[in-house]
Parts: C-alpha cells; sequence; structure tokens
C-alpha cells in the first residue's frame, strides 16, 4: 500500500496524470487569473476604496493557498527519484512555474511589509499560469516542436528586420540629425522612430521633414512591412507543417491498426495450435502420422 507521502506526490507532482491532481492544476489556473483580475480591479480607485477588505483579504488568503501548495509538494517531492535529496528539491524548485510562485509569494510579502502602497501588484505575474493548464499540453509541446524546427529560418528573420532597423536610423540620423537634433540628435535617440516605423506603428511623435528623410522614411515602411512580416509567415508555414505530420501519424496508425490486430491473432492462433499438438512434458509430436513417419 502506497505511504501517505507518495499519494500525496501523485496528487501535487508537476506533472501529474492523476485526475484529482489535473483538477487541482485547473483550480490553481483558475484562482492565479482570479487574482489577477482582482489587481487590475483594485487600480480603479472608487473599487479599491469601497472594498479595501476583501482586496486584501483574498490576495492574502491566495497567497496562502500557493505556500501551503508549494511547501507540501516541497515535502513529498523525495518520493519521486528525480527529486529525491537537496539536489533534487532544488531542481524542482528551478522548474518555471515553482519560480514563478516563489517570485509572487516573495514579492507579496515584501510589498505588504514594506511597500503598502503596491500591495499584491507582483501577482499580474501569475497570468503566465495560463500556459499550465493540462489541456494546453499538447499545443505547449507543438510550440516547442515549431520553434525548434524553425529556429535558424527565425534567427535569420529577426536579424534581418534589426539589420534594418539600426540601417535606417543611422542613415536618418545623418540626414535628419542637424534638421531635428531633439528628435535624431544620435543613433540610439533614431532608433525609436526606426522601431516605430518598420513595425508600421506609427505614433506620429516623430517624423522626418526633409525631403531626403521622407523618402527615407518612405523606404523603411516598405521594408519593415516586407522583413517584419518574415517571423509571423515562418511560424505559421511550421504550424502547418507540424498538424500535417500529426495528421499523417494518425491516418498511418489508424491504417496500420487492424492489419496489426490481424497478424497478431494469426500469429497467437499458430502457436496455440503447434501447441496442443505437442506433449507439455517432453515437446514431443502428438500426430500419430508424424510419429509413424519418424
Amino acid at each position: 500500500m502506497p505511504s501517505l507521502k507518495s499519494r500525496v506526490w501523485s496528487v501535487v507532482a508537476p506533472e501529474t496524470e492523476d485526475h484529482t491532481g489535473q483538477q487541482l492544476e485547473t483550480a490553481k489556473v483558475v484562482l492565479a487569473t482570479m487574482n489577477v483580475v482582482a489587481v487590475i480591479l483594485q487600480s480603479v480607485d472608487w473599487l479599491s476604496e469601497a472594498l479595501p477588505l476583501f482586496f486584501e483579504g483574498f490576495a492574502i488568503v491566495s497567497i496562502l493557498l500557493f505556500m501551503l501548495l508549494y511547501v507540501v509538494r516541497l515535502w513529498a517531492s523525495p518520493t519521486d527519484p528525480e527529486y529525491r535529496g537537496a539536489e533534487g528539491r532544488l531542481r524542482l524548485l528551478r522548474r518555471p512555474y515553482s519560480l514563478l510562485d516563489l517570485v509572487v509569494i516573495v514579492g507579496f510579502w515584501v510589498g505588504l511589509l514594506f511597500f503598502d502602497d503596491s500591495l499584491g501588484s507582483v501577482r499580474v505575474l501569475w497570468f503566465a499560469r495560463i500556459f499550465d493548464i493540462p489541456r494546453l499540453n499538447r499545443s505547449q509541446e507543438r510550440f516547442k516542436r515549431v520553434l525548434a524546427a524553425q529556429r535558424e529560418d527565425l534567427v535569420i528573420a529577426f536579424s534581418g528586420a534589426a539589420m534594418l532597423a539600426l540601417v535606417s536610423s543611422t542613415l536618418m540620423f545623418f540626414v535628419e540629425g542637424r534638421a531635428q537634433p531633439e528628435a535624431f540628435g544620435s543613433i540610439p535617440a533614431a532608433l525609436w522612430w526606426g522601431v516605430v516605423t518598420l513595425t508600421t506603428v506609427g505614433y506620429g511623435d516623430v517624423v522626418p521633414t526633409t525631403p531626403l528623410g521622407r523618402l527615407l522614411g518612405g523606404l523603411t515602411t516598405i521594408g519593415g512591412i516586407a522583413f517584419f512580416a518574415l517571423p509571423s509567415s515562418v511560424l505559421a508555414a511550421g504550424f502547418l507543417a507540424e498538424r500535417e505530420r500529426e495528421e499523417q501519424e494518425a491516418l498511418e496508425a489508424a491504417e496500420s491498426g487492424p492489419e496489426r490486430t490481424e497478424a497478431q491473432t494469426t500469429q497467437s492462433g499458430a502457436i496455440e495450435a503447434t501447441s496442443q499438438n505437442r506433449c507439455p512434458h517432453c515437446g514431443e509430436s502428438l500426430d500419430p502420422t508424424g510419429t509413424a513417419n519418424r
């Protein structure tokens, strides 16, 4: 019979497949999302003034629940050989969501004890737990495979965009620097214009005024449409290829399933028939024809 610690670990393990454990993970995500919503609503003055005890109490209760789960997970982790001993527990603490919880918990108590005006605002980091929903694990694995497969293409795309931003900002510094020293007086200052223009955001706070500067700005905008669209197209192509691969594997598995089952049945029947025609003690054939022939 498994011990209490083993049963607890089967529920609170980071990658648990236990039904109760997956429900607990979903509840954690819901609670974390509610805390993010509470932080957002607390920033509204009339709400924070009308319900101060509610916001503070909800924050403290949530943090205590996460602390309890954190301690229980550390207590039960030695039942898993991967997290056994001091090194194993450090490995558990280094997991992304464990680090996230630790940062939020420590940040909350520091804010509560020393910075009353920023009570619990660090809890917005918990929004990252939306990616910890068990039913999204398959999509996360697919996303990792796509990034790994398209890594080199993405590096080229982002490098080209960065080079275009730097080159266009440098040229704009030489073209517009004297006309607008407050906006283009240095290359780092011109980089703000370059990034805004290349991403086609166009805030309009910094614009070229000279004819050559406007020509360069138009060319930069066209280049931005081309280069900054590359990463999204690379990822889209990667996702399409990955989905096609998954569908192909599922189709091959469905087609080979009946054939494999039939072959296994035939093989088992042959083995059973052979064993029935032989003596269970000496292995000699029980077929009288075979005996006569010998």
